[in-house]
C-alpha cells in the first residue's frame, strides 16, 4: 500500500493546475469513446490538458470528471479543470487505502489499517457511521469495490480468500469462501464491479470476470500487466508504455501506445485519461 504527500503547483500563492500545458476543449470531449471502432493505434493522439505534482497513489475520478485525492490527513475534491472544491480532514479514520468515487453523490473509502469502509457525499461530508469490517466477521480485508446495488459494497479478505457483498442496512449478502482454490489465482490486487459484473485482478495470472453471485464468466490470461481499469465492460490493462483494451466485440485486444513508460496507474472517464507517474498526475484528452 503506497502512501505519499500531494504537492500542487503554486501560482501567485494559490493552489492551481499548471497553466502552461496544451489546452483542450473541456466540453467537446465529454462524450464516451468507442474503442472497438479504432482501426489503428497510430492514428490516435493524447493531448495534455493539465498536470500536477504528486507522490500520492490514493485517488479516483467520478463520472462527472471531478478528481478526488488523498493528501496527508486530508481528502480533497477538484473540478474537471483542477479547481479545488472541497477539503475534509480524515485524521480520525486512519490511512485511506482506496477510494471509489464513481458515484459522485456517494464516495466510498476503505482503510486497510483500520479495516473499515465509510462514505462521503459529494461535498466530502461524512455520511453516517463507518463500517467496521470485523463486525461482519471479516479479517485481513485487502481491497474493496463499491457496488451499483443500493447500499452495498464488495470486499475481498485474504483469510479464507473470502469474497463478500456486504449491505449497509443488514440485508442478505453474497458470500464466497475459498475463492483462491475455486479459481486458482495467487493474490487479488484489484477488485472492481462494473455493469453488474465483478472483476478480480491477479497480476501473475490475469483477470477473472464473475457475475454478482460469484460465478466465473470469463478469464483473461495476462501476466505482463501492472494495473487494471474497467469502463463500460471494456477491460484496460497497463503494460509498460501501452494499454491493452479487451472488448467482448473483438477477438484480440486493442493496443494503445502511451505518452511515456513511467505511468503507474490510470483512470479513464469518457474521452479523458488520467495518468499517475511517480511525481505527477496528468489529465489527457484522447483524440483519433
Amino acid at each position: 500500500m503506497m502512501r505519499g504527500v500531494l504537492i500542487l503547483f503554486l501560482f501567485c500563492g494559490n493552489i492551481t493546475w499548471a497553466s502552461n500545458w496544451v489546452s483542450c476543449d473541456w466540453a467537446s470531449h465529454r462524450a464516451s469513446h468507442d474503442w472497438a471502432s479504432h482501426d489503428s493505434p497510430k492514428q490516435d493522439t493524447f493531448v495534455l490538458c493539465a498536470s500536477l505534482v504528486t507522490r500520492n497513489s490514493v485517488w479516483d475520478v467520478d463520472e462527472l470528471g471531478n478528481m478526488i485525492v488523498v493528501e496527508a490527513n486530508q481528502i480533497k475534491k477538484y473540478d474537471p479543470k483542477g479547481n479545488l472544491l472541497f477539503t475534509q480532514s480524515i485524521k480520525t479514520i486512519g490511512n485511506i487505502s482506496k477510494l471509489d468515487a464513481r458515484n459522485p453523490m456517494k464516495i466510498l473509502f476503505f482503510s486497510e489499517d483500520q479495516q473499515l469502509v465509510g462514505v462521503f457525499d459529494n461535498s466530502l461530508t461524512f455520511q453516517g457511521e463507518n463500517f467496521d469490517l470485523s463486525t461482519f466477521g471479516l479479517n485481513y480485508v485487502q481491497t474493496f469495490s463499491a457496488s451499483f446495488q443500493n447500499n452495498k459494497f464488495w470486499v475481498y479478505a485474504q483469510e479464507n480468500s473470502k469474497l463478500e457483498l456486504l449491505s449497509t442496512n443488514n440485508q442478505q449478502s453474497v458470500k464466497i469462501e475459498n475463492l483462491k482454490s475455486l479459481l486458482g489465482f495467487n493474490e487479488v490486487t484489484q477488485l472492481t464491479e462494473e455493469g453488474n459484473l465483478l472483476y478480480l485482478y491477479d497480476k501473475t495470472k490475469g483477470i477473472y470476470k464473475l457475475d454478482n453471485y460469484g460465478n466465473l464468466i470469463d478469464f483473461i490470461p495476462i501476466q505482463t500487466g501492472t494495473y487494471m481499469h474497467i469502463e463500460k465492460n471494456i477491460v484496460y490493462v497497463l503494460c509498460g508504455d501501452k494499454i491493452l483494451a479487451y472488448s467482448e466485440k473483438e477477438s484480440i485486444p486493442f493496443v494503445l501506445s502511451l505518452p511515456n513508460a513511467d505511468i503507474l496507474q490510470f483512470k479513464k472517464q469518457g474521452a479523458f485519461f488520467y495518468f499517475l507517474e511517480k511525481n505527477k498526475l496528468s489529465k489527457f484528452s484522447f483524440q483519433k
